[in-house]
């Protein structure tokens, strides 16, 4: 009925509490003058026996503190029950059925809320599979101990329809026949007293129940004897050792290949590196194989690790030699991110279409067996062409509400490829009305409901389209295509962040030359000449990360148009510029605070270098983390960094794959155009697992398109009190075609001041527009969906 993890645990139970108002004084005894944990808080509660309501908000807080705590579980479901919520209480008990062996408590405790279900036969049956119809029974493995007992017994009563009296009627024949032989009617009325704490004694009614019967107590001596058959065992002693491992290796295979016919066991899960697994990701990937599949829409909640369940799916699969050829389908901006997830994380190794052989060799780039792929790239005709005449094993679609609409490029392309398994990934699947879940759901199970005009007639309310008919029956067809795990259900607590931007004022030399930078790459725009976009991007981000990277950036463009002067004195000018504005303000927000850990982020290597000398000559210990390392020189650098190093320098690879959540403080020393780049960074310390809070700096430089994207980014979507991954998810209904990058690069170029605000207003408005959107279809999800598609 319910699965388990394995290996499983025994349930540690506490003592029973003693007295009314005992736990809380052994409470303040032994925390002195500290206020009560939650856990504490709700023991009391529960031991105070005339509290009757009130008591599910501390056993959510307890459950929160303790998430692992299988006594906590049982409590909290005691304290849903006594507030009358069976449905509150069920889902501690899925989440203590998962972790512990199940013993007779969560037996109890499940058949008590099946009865405030008004489900009294389900309820009844459990009690007597158990026998805990037995109210001695029941007490015994009741956790709330005696305070609850009348209560206990009350709900007992209800469950085995007992509470009515029993008419007493005239002795009939048989009634007769059974006094003959020495036997009592049953008394009526109930059979439920007041059951005594101490180990051994019945209750009351169970030793007047035994003295009616009046049956003789007989003293029985049965002789036997036991062995232990050692033959084999002495055999096998004597035998000389083994010199090869060779049948230690069949055996090894033969249990592998044991373990192949099933996926109770995932083989993915020792192969995983730097990632703290969660009881509710591994039972997603269970399901995920077992029940869907491999076709199904992972729609859990932003920040619950929807990308870590896709990984473990698909290294599953690898392992087990059931996939080969692998499409992962994403926006352009979350291309690098994939890229650099599967391949930390999972050791999995993928071609991107941000490689050069994309454009260099493109018939052999859409050939590779394992793509991570760019859908707007994608989907175009010479690329969709290619991607379709093959056959894929498992295709993944990240921020696959983008599919909701059939008669766009992307829901076609996905539709027309050959794929063997499908993995839909999207916290917000419906955004506008519930057309959009028919054609997302029938991606992966084509014909779950039937045809469209089929699907509105049972189930859309006509003139409401997001309004279903009859939501349980939609929902009952959703769950054969659908997980969605929530925050509420897993228990997640996320870490507090605090975010803060400190602009600075660049010296004189360092405005002129930035003015300087800012006018020139406008003139190569305008023009559509000497310099392409790619080059304008880095000349101007070099300029917004340091001098001395504006100065690096210059010199080459400098090199490679040797026709332009120009470009060689502005290179000088950088040059001269020395420290700028930042550095003074990254040493001041250093020297805080030194005993803390503190992460450093910078997005060129000119900077990396520059930031390298100026914390030697500072005396600021520090170690280097970028791209150019190998995995063991970066194991050493993150090592050194726990150990000796007060800073950690990263590039934007900093911390892939590695647990740095000793770490509570990052500093963005230049800002990434790409809002994503930026969620990344913050999310290598402020992720699930960190237990305390988090604070990110951001430096920019006054006047600076850095100053702008942070501005926008802050007043217009409040990043930084996003939860991470949530970003993406409203920047992808700002448009489809073209990322935030871009858009940005683009209303910075403007040749005139007017028409370069106009641009900045423009996205300001559709950055409002995407982000209420988002919370329109997170109201609409929620209401939609609720908390019944969360792996069980």
């Amino acid at each position: 009925m319910f699965r388990r993890l394995s290996p499983q645990q025994e349930l540690p139970f506490d003592p029973l509490p003693a007295e009314v108002g005992e736990p809380i004084a052994s409470a303040a005894t032994t925390a002195g003058s500290r206020s009560p944990a939650p856990d504490e808080l709700l023991r009391a509660a529960i031991a105070d026996g005339r509290r009757m309501s009130g008591l599910l908000p501390l056993a959510e807080e307890a459950v929160r503190a303790s998430p692992s705590d299988g006594h906590i579980l049982l409590l909290a479901a005691v304290a849903a029950l006594l507030d009358r919520d069976p449905e509150r209480a069920l889902k501690f008990l899925k989440r203590f059925a998962k972790r512990f062996v199940l013993v007779d408590a969560h037996h109890l405790l499940v058949a008590l809320a099946l009865a405030q279900q008004n489900k009294p036969a389900a309820a009844r049956s459990i009690l007597e599979s158990h026998d805990l119809n037995n109210p001695f029974r029941a007490f015994v493995n009741f956790p709330a101990g005696e305070a609850r007992q009348d209560w206990l017994y009350g709900e007992l009563e209800r469950i085995l329809e007992r509470h009515k009296p029993l008419r007493r009627k005239r002795a009939t024949p048989v009634a007769e026949k059974h006094a003959a032989l020495g036997k009592k009617i049953k008394p009526a009325g109930s059979q439920y007293g007041r059951v005594p704490i101490a180990a051994g004694k019945a209750p009351a009614g169970l030793a007047a129940n035994a003295q009616s019967a009046g049956l003789p107590r007989i003293e029985v001596d049965i002789p036997f004897s036991t062995g232990i058959g050692l033959e084999s065992l002495l055999a096998a002693i004597q035998n000389p050792p083994e010199n090869d491992h060779g049948w230690y290796d069949l055996r090894e295979r033969h249990a592998r290949l044991g373990l192949a016919q099933g996926f109770d066991e995932l083989l993915c899960l020792p192969h995983l590196r730097g990632i703290e697994t969660f009881w509710y990701q591994v039972e997603t990937v269970r399901k995920v194989l077992k029940q869907f599949r491999g076709r199904v829409l992972l729609a859990d909640e932003v920040g619950l690790g929807k990308t870590i369940e896709a990984g473990m799916v698909l290294k599953e699969y690898l392992l087990r030699g059931m996939v080969e050829n692998v499409l992962v389908l994403t926006p352009a901006s979350l291309v690098g991110q994939w890229r650099e997830e599967l391949e930390a994380k999972f050791d999995i190794a993928c071609s991107t279409t941000h490689d050069a052989r994309s454009r260099s060799d493109p018939e052999g780039f859409w050939n590779e067996k394992r793509l991570i792929a760019s859908l707007p790239l994608a989907r175009r005709g010479e690329h969709a062409a290619r991607l379709r005449a093959r056959n894929f094993d498992l295709v993944i679609v990240d921020e696959a509400h983008h599919l909701r609409d059939r008669a766009s490029q992307s829901y076609k392309l996905v539709d027309a490829l050959n794929k063997r398994f499908l993995l839909l990934l999207s916290a917000t699947p419906v955004q506008n009305d519930l057309t959009e879940l028919y054609n997302v759901l029938t991606l992966l199970k084509p014909g779950i409901f039937k045809t469209l005009q089929e699907f509105r007639a049972a189930h859309m309310t006509p003139g409401k389209p997001r309004q279903p008919t009859d939501p349980e029956r939609l929902r009952v067809l959703m769950r054969d295509a659908m997980i969605r795990n929530t925050r509420a259900v897993v228990a997640l607590k996320l870490p507090r962040r605090h975010a803060t931007t400190i602009r600075v004022d660049g010296s004189e030399s360092e405005r002129a030359a930035y003015q300087e930078l800012t006018a020139a790459v406008r003139r190569l725009a305008a023009a559509g000449g000497a310099g392409n976009r790619m080059a304008l991007h880095h000349l101007l981000g070099a300029a917004g990360s340091s001098p001395a990277a504006a100065a690096a950036a210059t010199a080459r463009f400098s090199a490679r148009n040797p026709g332009e002067p120009a470009w060689e004195a502005m290179a000088r000018r950088w040059a001269s510029a020395g420290n700028g504005g930042k550095e003074a303000s990254l040493l001041e927000l250093l020297r805080r605070n030194p005993d803390e850990k503190k992460l450093v982020f910078v997005h060129y290597r000119d900077t990396l270098d520059h930031l390298a000398g100026l914390l030697r000559e500072e005396g600021i210990a520090f170690a280097r983390f970028e791209g150019s390392l190998s995995g063991p020189e970066k194991d050493a650098a993150i090592v050194q960094f726990r150990a000796d190093a007060q800073v950690l320098l990263c590039t934007e690879s900093g911390g892939e794959g590695r647990n740095i959540q000793f770490c509570n403080t990052l500093i963005n020393f230049d800002v990434p155009w790409n809002p994503m780049a930026i969620e990344q960074r913050i999310g290598r310390i402020d992720r699930i697992g960190q237990q305390r809070e988090v604070f990110v700096f951001n430096l920019v430089t006054r006047g600076t398109l850095e100053e702008q994207i942070i501005r926008l980014l802050d007043e217009k979507i409040s990043m930084f009190e996003l939860v991470v991954g949530e970003v993406g998810a409203i920047l992808g209904g700002l448009d489809e075609d073209r990322d935030f990058a871009e858009l940005m690069l683009d209303a910075w170029l403007q040749t005139t001041e007017a028409s370069r605000n106009e641009a900045l207003s423009t996205i300001e408005r559709r950055l409002h527009e995407a982000k209420q959107q988002h919370e329109g279809a997170k109201a609409f999800d929620e209401s939609l969906f609720g908390e019944d598609f969360e792996a069980t």
